[in-house]
């Protein structure tokens, strides 16, 4: 990874490779976002961080997540739901926006897992996590049946 590098110290050049190694398998680098069944107040989605290799990640990760009314995920919802949403039985959840923009810890094995919560007629959300990289990965709809 670090040929191209010139690095004259054979010590610096293996704690360079060591560090980089590290942050590739212990940063969140991709996610699976997969929405449960459609219904007409909850939605658990259920988030598996990936690191770099696309292989769930093997420690506690963080990333930050909004929804959204639009499949590309550009715009935070102008829709808020109607309960907070919450952490479901993996990883942990701290509101930064009401009802909108969450941080979300996983577990030790990247998963998360959220309940939103909509009871206001039919509506369909789109769940956007931000990597650490600044990328977002948009789920599929969250659909709210009326």
């Amino acid at each position: 990874m670090l040929n191209f590098i010139q690095v004259r110290s054979p010590d610096l050049k293996a704690t360079l490779k060591s560090e980089l190694k590290e942050y590739v398998e212990n940063v969140p680098y991709s996610c699976t976002i997969t929405p449960g069944e459609a219904h007409t107040d909850t939605v658990n989605v259920a988030i598996q961080l990936l690191d770099y290799a696309g292989v769930d990640l093997a420690v506690a990760g963080t990333v930050l997540a909004y929804l959204s009314d639009v499949d590309t995920g550009l715009d935070i919802t102008a829709t808020a739901v109607t309960t907070e949403t919450a952490i479901g039985t993996d990883g942990s959840l701290a509101v930064l926006t009401t009802n909108k923009v969450y941080l979300l810890n996983s577990e030790a094995d990247g998963d998360i897992d959220i309940d939103v919560k909509y009871t206001t007629g039919a509506h369909d959300f789109f769940l956007v996590v931000i990597l650490p990289s600044g990328k977002r990965v948009v789920s599929t709809k969250i659909e709210f049946t009326a």
